[in-house]
């Protein structure tokens, strides 16, 4: 009878000490599941603040002629979109280049590569009575002080 408790109270501190285990375990399960749950709400939180301001750029600097806008385009800028389209792919940061269009329906200032840079600036040269930049434009240039350029899936793009 003796033995037979002895076991008896061993099994029970051996279960005693698996179930203190697995209410741990738990507790840290739990942890780290609200640790978890609160870097989720933060990164979505970055996440959305870095779209809002790539959305932002992207309409003051990188605008894309709808159709609508298309129609308004001049000859010069109808030509400068399609060479900016044509120019815009790169293998590093290096290849690519900021140029000034002067046209906000354009973008005031656009990434493309050397090529690009030189068609441009030949076409720039060549278009009589180039325009002064529009004020929207010359705010833009105004309120840019350092842009970084970049090589985002072999697309020449810029960054503030």
């Amino acid at each position: 009878m003796r033995t037979l408790f002895k076991w008896l109270l061993i099994t029970v501190v051996v279960l005693m000490f698996f179930f203190m285990v697995l209410l741990g375990l738990g507790y840290l399960l739990k942890e780290n599941e609200e640790a978890t749950n609160q870097l989720k709400i933060k990164l979505n939180q970055e996440a959305q603040l870095k779209q809002e301001k790539e959305i932002w750029k992207q309409a003051l600097f990188r605008v894309k002629p709808s159709s609508y806008l298309t129609e308004k385009l001049t000859v010069f800028e109808q030509s400068q979109q399609k060479i900016i389209a044509n120019n815009a792919s790169c293998q590093t940061p290096k290849d690519c280049l900021l140029v000034h269009t002067n046209s906000q329906a354009l973008g005031c200032i656009v990434a493309v590569n050397s090529t690009g840079v030189a068609i441009l600036l030949k076409t720039a040269n060549e278009e009589k009575g180039s325009k002064v930049p529009t004020n929207d434009c010359q705010q833009a240039y105004s309120q840019e002080t350092v842009l970084t350029l970049s090589c985002k899936n072999n697309t020449c793009a810029f960054d503030r």
